[in-house]
């Protein structure tokens, strides 16, 4: 038996942070966060078998360590669709089985890792697709998407990804390399899943709700000149109303909301926005609360950020920030600044 090493310990620190974390969010969140659950638990199991196999205790027997490269991606993208979707079909556990096949070449170490980093970054892909798919659903619904997308999944995808490729270069090129830089190099990976594991677990915690994903009706542009004139009719009665009621105002605000305060359709009033004004719900009932936010500060510049912001209808100071900068192209504080100078 080997002794223990710096990476044995992140390994083992690793492995506490999935079980623990892992059983809280199967204890404390609906079933649609048990993906996340499952997630934890192979990152934990991934980390254990690498203690066993790199102190010598279970190298001899068998070697499993490889097929988990295969693993991450199809589970990850599992549990993503989960959160998004609130249940798994049948059919999509299929992802799962082509891993079962290579646990029988494991010998061929390198082979294995190969494909698994590049089944992983595929899947890494696919999972990114869906999460994009899910904000712009998000924004065609909701006022305040940001609160509930989960782009801090796809930069975490991307950063993994990125580190995945660092570290199969580094395997294949490790017999050249000085051992201190080997066991760096792992180490880093390594601490990269332990971080990434615990983001996981505060994101997930601090999320109240996942806002169940629409399938918004696309627009032909074939069917735009025909239905133009009555959508701009609907547009322009739903836009005096927003602007007289100042019903973007009301913190989250939805589409739906929207429907039951005019009568019409979510279809016609989602079509409509996308038509006149080529942006998503969400932009244009953000348009009016930055405004808003303009038309307060030029009348009293004393006044706290965070209270016009929420007078504004925001529902977090986090978006606001991101909105007012994208809008305004500068921050809230900086354009602040400007109008008391």
């Amino acid at each position: 038996m080997e002794n223990l090493n710096v990476v044995n310990l992140i390994q083992a620190s690793t492995v506490s942070i999935g079980i623990l974390g892992g059983l809280l969010l199967w204890l404390s969140k609906a079933k649609k966060f048990r993906g996340i659950s499952i997630l934890l638990f192979c990152i934990a199991l991934s980390a254990f078998i690498n203690i066993l196999e790199e102190t010598g205790l279970t190298r001899d027997i068998y070697l499993i360590s490889p097929v988990f490269i295969m693993l991450f991606g199809p589970v990850i993208y599992l549990a993503a669709k989960l959160l998004i979707d609130g249940k798994l079909a049948r059919r999509q556990y299929w992802h799962l089985l082509p891993i079962i096949p290579f646990l029988y070449f494991t010998s061929y170490t390198y082979t294995v890792i190969g494909v698994g980093t590049l089944w992983r970054l595929v899947y890494a892909l696919l999972t990114v697709s869906m999460l994009l798919k899910y904000k712009r659903s998000l924004d065609q619904e909701r006022s305040d998407s940001d609160d509930f997308s989960l782009n801090w999944l796809v930069w975490l995808l991307a950063i993994t990804s990125i580190f995945n490729i660092i570290d199969l270069i580094r395997l294949n090129i490790q017999s050249m390399l000085p051992y201190d830089i080997n066991v760096l190099g792992q180490g880093i990976n390594n601490g990269i899943w332990l971080v990434a594991s615990t983001m996981i677990i505060i994101k997930i915690q601090l999320l109240k709700q996942i806002p169940q994903q629409v399938n918004t009706p696309n627009i032909s542009t074939k069917n735009i000149e025909a239905t133009d004139g009555a959508y701009n009719s609907i547009f322009q009665e739903l836009d005096k109303l927003m602007i007289s009621k100042q019903w973007f105002l009301k913190p989250r605000l939805t589409l739906a909301d929207v429907s039951n305060l005019t009568g019409l359709q979510t279809r016609d009033i989602s079509r409509a926005i996308n038509l006149v004004t080529t942006k998503s719900f969400n932009e244009y009932i953000n348009n009016y609360r930055v405004n808003f936010v303009y038309l307060s500060l030029a009348n009293d510049t004393h006044d706290s950020l965070s209270n016009i912001a929420a007078n504004a209808g925001f529902s977090s100071k986090a978006s606001f920030n991101k909105v007012f900068k994208q809008i305004s192209g500068q921050t809230p504080t900086e354009y602040k600044s400007q109008q008391e100078a």
